[in-house]
């Protein structure tokens, strides 16, 4: 399962299965997934508590699977990536209640806690990771107030959960693991100190390689799905972006990425972490890539903005009749630059809801003309998007000790001609656009890798994708680079 993040409509994306050539990649079905008020499962739940419906998207991966094994009846193998930081709490094998969505307030209430123990540099020293509120740490903290963590025998994050569904197997994937904060950065196992006082070193289970396989498809399953024989479930790197970056098809060591869906991770790919007070500063994380790679990045807004100012535009706009991206890009395109941009990441915009509105309020504090029309507000949107994801390839490439000469960007965002081209004006370096569907390719690749019985090096994977997906390029137009 490929999963694309997002927040108020969490989609995710396809299941993905071994194939022989990533030009082979086919779409079998969607799964449409999202934020759900935990009171809609619990009913003394607090009103502003968030869930994911879990079962749900289980019973559209098996309906997935079934129609994969429908068309495909020789698939060999799953593998299974998803969104970050989120986990199960299992007590014998069974769910203890919902899995927490990430943006539940609870959350921003236990940092506090948290740091009154392990200060933020303290945590960036031991994990490398940014400070980001919904990180696994902080969710732990607040479980702690809950009975449900000191009952639990196991924590599993999502794509850890899926493959246990699917196999009966434990384990947690290193990838996703380092996104956790419960992963020491410079041995790569499990921090104990922090583990102890969260209350999880009895529950966090064995690391497990991307690449290596987890198990066999459970019988039962396999029937159900009309597999013939037996079929692997692979480790992959299930951090979509893990997945995303191993498939990014990077020609040298200094080039930049932005793996572009409903959030933006910039960065570059380095083989050790940097553990400095200016990455610390800079927001930026060290999260384990395939083959014991570093990703130096930082997590910035993305599509998220452009989404969620269409969902809001349609539901207060009836009269209009659906309002599609689509149809204001033209215009937008056609605007002069603004005179004032906004900061995407600006806690502001977090939160579902108004989001035209607020980036209409940020633009009349900093002294500018309040926008005047959608596709006004569309273009600073996406001017903002570019100048933020331009300096921070600067930013995470001047800490690798390099100055990038490419910034590869993949993803959804990659389809929007106009993102790419205003992120090499505002980079002045050359943009190279896509494969779109770059997560689905790494799982795959992954999978393809473990079967294959050959020692495939990521520079051998990239090539594949180099000659199998048509990419895009956009060469700056204007002045040098921003550094």
């Amino acid at each position: 399962m490929d999963s694309k993040n997002s927040h108020s409509t969490q989609q995710a994306g396809p299941l993905v299965f071994d194939v022989p050539q990533p030009d082979d990649l086919d779409e079998i079905f969607g799964i449409a997934s999202g934020a759900h008020p935990l009171s809609d499962f619990e009913e003394d739940a607090a009103p502003e508590a968030l869930a994911w419906d879990l079962d749900e998207l289980w019973a559209k991966i098996r309906h997935g699977l079934g129609l994969a094994f429908a068309r495909r009846p020789d698939i060999a193998s799953i593998g299974v990536d998803s969104w970050a930081v989120d986990y199960a709490l299992l007590r014998e094998g069974h769910r203890l209640g919902q899995v927490r969505h990430y943006r539940d307030p609870r959350n921003e209430r236990a940092v506090e806690h948290l740091e009154l123990t392990f200060a933020r540099s303290e945590l960036f020293s031991r994990n490398g990771l940014q400070f980001l509120p919904f990180n696994t740490i902080y969710q732990l903290e607040a479980e702690r107030a809950d009975g449900r963590l000191a009952r639990a025998d196991t924590l599993l994050l999502v794509p850890d959960y899926i493959n246990w569904l699917l196999t009966g197997v434990l384990g947690a994937e290193r990838t996703n693991a380092s996104t956790t904060g419960l992963l020491d950065a410079r041995t790569g196992a499990w921090d104990p100190e922090l583990a102890n006082h969260l209350g999880v070193a009895g529950t966090l289970p064995q690391l497990v390689e991307p690449g290596s396989t987890v198990g066999t498809l459970r019988p039962e399953l396999a029937a159900e799905f009309g597999a013939p024989g037996s079929v692997d479930v692979i480790a992959v790197a299930s951090h979509d972006t893990a997945s995303a970056v191993a498939a990014a098809p990077l020609t040298t060591g200094h080039s930049a990425y932005v793996s572009c869906g409903t959030w933006g991770l910039v960065g570059v790919e380095l083989p050790a972490p940097v553990l400095t007070e200016d990455a610390r500063l800079g927001g930026f994380t060290n999260e384990i890539g395939l083959d014991s790679t570093v990703r130096l990045l930082k997590n910035v807004t993305g599509t998220w903005l452009l989404s969620e100012s269409i969902r809001y535009w349609n539901q207060n706009a009836a009269p209009d009749g659906q309002i599609t991206l689509e149809s204001l890009l033209p215009a937008a395109a056609a605007l002069e630059s603004p005179g004032i941009l906004i900061d995407p990441a600006a806690e502001r915009f977090l939160a579902p809801g108004d989001v035209p509105g607020r980036i209409c309020a940020a633009v009349l504090e900093a002294g500018g003309t309040e926008p005047e029309s959608r596709e006004q507000v569309l273009r600073i949107i996406l001017e903002s998007l570019a100048a933020s994801f331009a300096a921070q390839a600067f930013s995470a490439a001047g800490l690798g000790g390099f100055t990038p000469d490419a910034i590869h960007l993949v993803g959804g965002g990659s389809q929007s001609e106009l993102l790419c081209q205003l992120t090499a004006d505002k980079s002045g370096v050359e943009v190279v656009a896509g494969p779109v569907e770059c997560t689905a390719l790494g799982n795959v690749l992954v999978q393809l890798r473990a079967h294959g019985g050959e020692d495939w090096d990521m520079g051998r994977m990239r090539q594949l994708v180099r000659n199998s997906v048509q990419l895009q390029y956009f060469a700056p137009r204007g002045a040098g680079p921003i550094a």
